[in-house]
C-alpha cells in the first residue's frame, strides 16, 4: 500500500509540474511570437526640405518605403563619398536581397542645384533605388516594442526582412515566489527557431549578413524570463 501511495504522489507531482511547464511554454511563446529576428538594413534619406527642386521632391515621394543609396558627384564626375566602405557594404547587402527576389533595383540621376533658388550645376546625384517586391513585403512583421521609446523615436514596431521566430523547446527549470503582491515564476528555458525563411539560403545573403548564422547557429539557445500569475493564467505582463 505504501508503494502505491508513493507512486500516486509522484504521478500527482509530475502532473502538476508538467501542467505548469505547458502553461509556461504557452505564455512565453505568446511573447516570442511577437519577437521575430529580422535584418537591419540601412538606407539613405532624400532631403527635399530645403530645395525648390521639383524633381527631387518627386523622387522623394516616389521612393517612399524604398531603400536608397545616394551618391554625390562633382562637376568632374568625382564621387565625394566620405565613407566608401560603408557605401560598399550597403550595396552588398541590398544587392544580395535583390538576388534573393525581395527587392528590385533601379537608378536615377539628378543634377545638383547650388542652393535654395540657385542654378543647376554640372554636378549630379546618383540614386540607387531598391523597391520591395511582393516577396519582400511578405517578410514584414509587427514586433513588440517599448511603447515609450517607440513614441519618442517614431518606431511603429514594423520590421522588414524577418527570417525566423523563436519558440520554446523545453522548460529547463523554474522557481516560484511571492514578490510585491505578485506570484512570480522565474523560468529558464531553451528555444529553437521556427518558420525559418528559405530566402536566407540564396546566394550571397548569409555572406552579406553574418548575423543570420550567428543567430541561428548560436549553441546557447537558453534564456530566462519572469512570468506572473494572473486571473487568466501565466503572463509575461502583470
Amino acid at each position: 500500500m505504501k508503494k502505491i501511495l508513493v507512486s500516486l504522489t509522484a504521478v500527482s507531482i509530475c502532473l502538476v509540474a508538467c501542467g505548469k511547464e505547458s502553461d509556461f511554454k504557452k505564455a512565453i511563446n505568446e511573447k516570442k511570437s511577437k519577437a521575430p529576428v529580422c535584418l537591419s538594413v540601412s538606407s539613405d534619406s532624400i532631403d527635399a526640405s530645403y530645395t525648390n527642386d521639383d524633381d527631387l521632391k518627386k523622387l522623394k515621394a516616389k521612393t517612399a518605403g524604398a531603400y536608397v543609396i545616394s551618391q554625390d558627384y562633382d562637376e568632374n564626375g568625382k564621387n565625394s563619398d566620405y565613407s566608401p566602405e560603408q557605401t560598399k557594404n550597403k550595396f552588398v547587402q541590398l544587392d544580395s536581397l535583390t538576388g534573393a527576389g525581395l527587392l528590385t533595383k533601379s537608378t536615377e540621376s539628378l543634377v545638383k542645384y547650388s542652393g535654395w533658388g540657385g542654378k543647376k550645376t554640372n554636378g549630379f546625384y546618383k540614386y540607387t533605388i531598391y523597391t520591395l517586391t511582393d516577396a519582400g513585403k511578405a517578410t514584414a512583421a509587427k514586433v513588440e516594442t517599448n511603447s515609450m521609446s517607440s513614441a519618442m523615436f517614431g518606431d511603429t514596431g514594423q520590421r522588414i526582412f524577418c527570417y525566423a521566430t523563436p519558440e520554446v523547446e523545453k522548460i529547463e527549470n523554474f522557481t516560484e515566489a511571492d514578490d510585491s503582491g505578485y506570484h512570480v515564476a522565474k523560468v529558464k528555458y531553451s528555444y529553437k527557431y521556427v518558420d525559418v525563411a528559405d530566402w536566407i539560403n540564396k546566394a550571397g545573403v548569409k555572406e552579406a549578413f553574418p548575423v543570420i548564422a550567428k543567430t541561428l547557429d548560436n549553441p546557447d539557445k537558453t534564456a530566462k524570463i519572469n512570468l506572473f500569475k494572473t486571473n487568466n493564467g501565466w503572463s509575461t505582463d502583470f
